[in-house]
């Protein structure tokens, strides 16, 4: 019963609130909304009078013209009050009126008060000594706004009045539905979780309800959900175990400093690098497998294990890296796509040192910077776009590309999460980031020293990654066979 009355008395509280903010708000608004149309038409008046002027016509005939209703004017030449056009009510105060626009400056306009009325003014200069008072009441205005205001103050107080009569008789309904409701409550509350709710309606009690047994939902799915939970857990532990398996212990490419780190994401992902060294070239590859958890990982081991396979049967030879790749996307063409019905896209640059500086390469890679250390600039090279095991037509899609550095120049090869890296805001790290803090930190860092600031920045943009974050750095140093920088 107190809850019925409570009810009650807050929604007529809240309706009578309502209703009185709504017409205050209203009258205030048409009230100036009446202001400025007056304003409005008086300075339009005044324009087309001066415009007369202008062009030798007559003031006072422009101003006996004008279809404005309620519009009164005087015109005084030279002290005088020469014509006149008044309302009723203006020409009630005809002396005060003449003594006003006498006394007033032309182009003053201010509000007067006439006969106990407001009254907007504004006066047109017509030169030589000559100028027009015109006069527009403002008590139509504020009028209209009353009216509006006591209509709204009389819907209002009907409106307070059946909030009330209405919210006593809803209040006593819902008071048993409420003790219902209650008990539920209790009895889940108590380990209960069998308990009966009253989910028929459409009301809030009825939403309330429906929000318990869904709460009720979730307990008793709890325990599955936390066994679900670790088990995923240990899949990202065998995920990142995989990884760590499958990185090569000493990674180098002859002629270059080698530098590489890949910053896992929490639930795990298929970024990975390799190194081989042929006896007459060296190479470098550097792939990305779509998905989180077990899957990359087992996609990566296979794809590892194909490159690595077709470098060491090219061993008489130096092998293209469009070749390899054709071979390895065919294989995983049947592997994954045929057999395993694997949907996940596989990425991989492929590059090729054959000495004195030339790089060639193929593949996808979100991104692949030159750093030229003389100029100090970056460029993007352009790499393909197909990804491996997509289809057995790669011929066409993969092609070799060159490019040839100089001492001190560097390669830096950078995956999807540093190239989709995005902040709280939904805003991406823009490759012009990355380019100037190349600038800046190549010159006088290492391959690492690059490698590890590059990582700190996108960390510091994106706080915890949602993906791998992979950097590979090749600094040009053909005084050097081999790098002596490994991977952490």
């Amino acid at each position: 019963m107190r809850l019925g009355i409570k009810l009650a008395l807050l929604s007529t509280v809240l309706v009578g609130a309502v209703v009185a903010t709504t017409s205050w708000v209203l009258t205030q608004s048409l009230r100036r909304a009446g202001e400025r149309e007056v304003d409005t038409e008086l300075h339009s008046d005044a324009l087309l009078v001066s415009h007369a002027v202008r062009t030798g016509q007559l003031a006072e005939d422009v101003l006996t013209e004008l279809p404005r209703p309620g519009l009164s004017w005087l015109w005084v030449r030279e002290g005088r009050v020469t014509r006149t056009q008044l309302t009723k009510e203006v020409e009630r105060e005809r002396i005060a009126v003449e003594s006003l626009c006498i006394e007033n400056r032309p182009s003053d306009g201010r509000e007067q008060l006439i006969g106990g009325q407001r009254y907007r003014s504004l006066s047109v200069d017509a030169g030589s000594g000559s100028y027009g008072c015109l006069l527009r009441s403002l008590d139509g205005v504020i009028d209209r706004a009353r009216s509006v205001q006591t209509t709204l103050f009389a819907v209002g107080r009907g409106a307070v009045l059946l909030a009330l009569l209405c919210s006593g008789l809803l209040g006593l309904a819902l008071m048993g539905r409420v003790r219902r409701l209650l008990a539920a409550m209790q009895q889940a509350a108590g380990g209960n979780f069998d308990v009966e709710l009253p989910l028929d309606g459409h009301d809030e009690l009825t939403v309330i309800a429906r929000g318990l047994d869904q709460m009720i939902r979730k307990l008793r799915g709890a325990q599955a959900e936390i066994k679900s939970s670790a088990a995923h857990d240990r899949e990202a532990s065998l995920a990142a175990k995989l990884r760590g398996q499958l990185l090569p212990l000493h990674p180098s490419m002859s002629g270059f400093e080698f530098s590489a780190r890949i910053i896992p994401a929490q639930q795990g992902g298929g970024d990975f690098y390799e190194t081989y060294q042929g006896e007459r070239a060296s190479f470098v590859a550097v792939g990305n497998i779509s998905g989180s958890g077990v899957q990359p990982g087992l996609t990566m081991v296979i794809v590892d294990s194909l490159l690595l396979a077709s470098l060491r049967s090219a061993r008489e030879q130096v092998p293209s890296p469009a070749a390899v790749l054709r071979q390895v996307g065919a294989a995983l063409y049947e592997s994954l796509r045929k057999r395993m019905h694997d949907e996940q896209m596989v990425s991989v640059l492929l590059l090729r040192h054959d000495g004195g500086g030339k790089v060639t390469f193929s593949g996808n890679l979100p991104l692949l910077l030159l750093y030229r250390d003389g100029p100090r600039s970056v460029e993007q090279l352009e790499v393909d776009r197909s990804g491996l095991a997509v289809s057995t037509q790669l011929d066409e899609k993969l092609s070799d590309r060159s490019v040839q550095l100089s001492a001190g120049d560097a390669l830096i090869l950078l995956t999807d999460g540093i190239t989709d890296a995005h902040n709280h805001q939904g805003v991406r790290l823009q490759p012009e980031r990355l380019s100037s803090e190349i600038v800046n930190t190549a010159r006088t860092g290492t391959a690492a020293e690059l490698r590890d600031h590059l990582l700190d920045v996108v960390s510091d943009y994106v706080g915890t990654p949602s993906r791998d974050l992979t950097v590979v750095v090749l600094r040009c140093d053909p005084a050097t066979s081999k790098s002596q920088q490994g991977s952490k």
